[in-house]
């Protein structure tokens, strides 16, 4: 790159994007890299402050802004991501298919430790729709040396893939709405409703669905039927807190399943469970799930189950960092 004064710059090639700023209205390229400057541009770039340009003019060991935040977003995404054309060295990725965000914490960190590249996602096990931009990155300065391009490549290397998404997979499901009251007739049963609709907007079957009572052995045999039936994930709702007629707890431990984690920290929907059982999916889901159309530790953890990501017990302690999902109750 050449820094020239800009009423010299007639007939030269700009080597980067020259931004203009209109507050409230616009902030973006005026020129774009390799736009050849007329006479005509020399008051527009004056009247933005741009007393001098940056000239194309290629050096031998170092890249272009430009190129080098593509090949970086290249290196770093896998599946399901497209990229953006680069724009003031910024380049995007869109997410291809509704899906899942999984994001490798540490490679992240390790790209923005370098001294020039930068790149800014959405929280991780974001659940994103199609088109959706997720990632930008971007390297400045204009130009960065060959040899901190090959710290960006041998860090992608290492940590791939630093940015993934898992796309939304179609499961059968059994949904067992659990509660005494729903038995005997005291109170009709609503709840579900909102929890099917939910699925099945996200492309789930549900296959089997059954009002149990709080009973240990149905909650137990309801479930071991399901799996027998051929259901992916079995969702029991209710039940889930300590109160002496609670049992749905008890009943997912009766059928030999091994428990993740029967409590997240997440609000509201505390009181989640997730289980394993003969690599079927069981789950124990809070009453929130059925009267809030997001915004629950269900709606934040189920698009991650359905993308068919292992949750670990770990993967959800650390989802107390934004937990805090919904305050409108306080």
């Amino acid at each position: 790159m050449e820094k020239i004064e800009t009423q010299k710059a007639v007939g030269k090639i700009l080597g980067a994007d020259v931004t203009e700023v209109v507050p409230d209205i616009k902030k973006g390229p005026l020129f774009k890299k390799g736009h050849i400057i007329r006479k005509d541009d020399i008051v527009p770039l004056l009247s933005i402050g741009k007393h001098y340009v940056w000239i194309f003019s290629e050096r031998e060991g170092f890249i272009h802004e430009d190129d080098a935040a593509t090949e970086m977003m290249n290196l770093i995404k896998k599946e399901n991501l497209r990229l953006s054309s680069p724009s003031e060295s910024k380049v995007k990725l869109f997410a291809e298919v509704k899906g899942v965000l999984i994001i490798n914490m540490k490679g992240l960190e390790e790209i923005n430790r370098l001294e020039n590249p930068r790149v800014a996602t959405k929280r991780n096990f974001s659940f994103v729709e199609k088109d959706t931009p997720v990632v930008i990155g971007k390297v400045m300065p204009l130009e960065i040396p060959v040899t901190q391009m090959d710290e960006i490549r041998s860090i992608a290397e290492e940590y791939y893939p630093i940015i993934d998404l898992l796309s939304i997979k179609n499961h059968k499901i059994a949904l067992f709405p659990v509660g005494n009251e729903f038995i005997e007739g005291r109170r009709e049963e609503t709840m579900s409703g909102r929890v099917k609709q939910y699925l099945e907007q996200l492309g789930q079957d549900i296959v089997l669905e059954k009002v149990l009572s709080d009973d240990v052995s149905q909650i137990r045999e309801s479930g071991m039927d399901a799996i027998r039936k051929g259901s992916d994930i079995i969702i029991y709702m209710g039940g889930m807190a300590v109160d002496p007629d609670d049992k749905t707890v008890e009943g997912i431990e009766k059928m030999g399943a091994e428990i993740v984690m029967y409590g997240v920290p997440m609000w509201p929907g505390t009181t989640f469970l997730l289980a394993y059982k003969d690599g079927k999916i069981i789950l124990g889901i809070p009453s929130s799930a059925g009267f809030m159309e997001k915004g629950t530790s269900f709606h934040k953890i189920m698009p991650i189950i359905l993308s068919n990501y292992i949750i670990s017990r770990d993967t959800l302690i650390k989802m107390g960092e934004g937990g805090f999902i919904d305050a409108r109750n306080l």
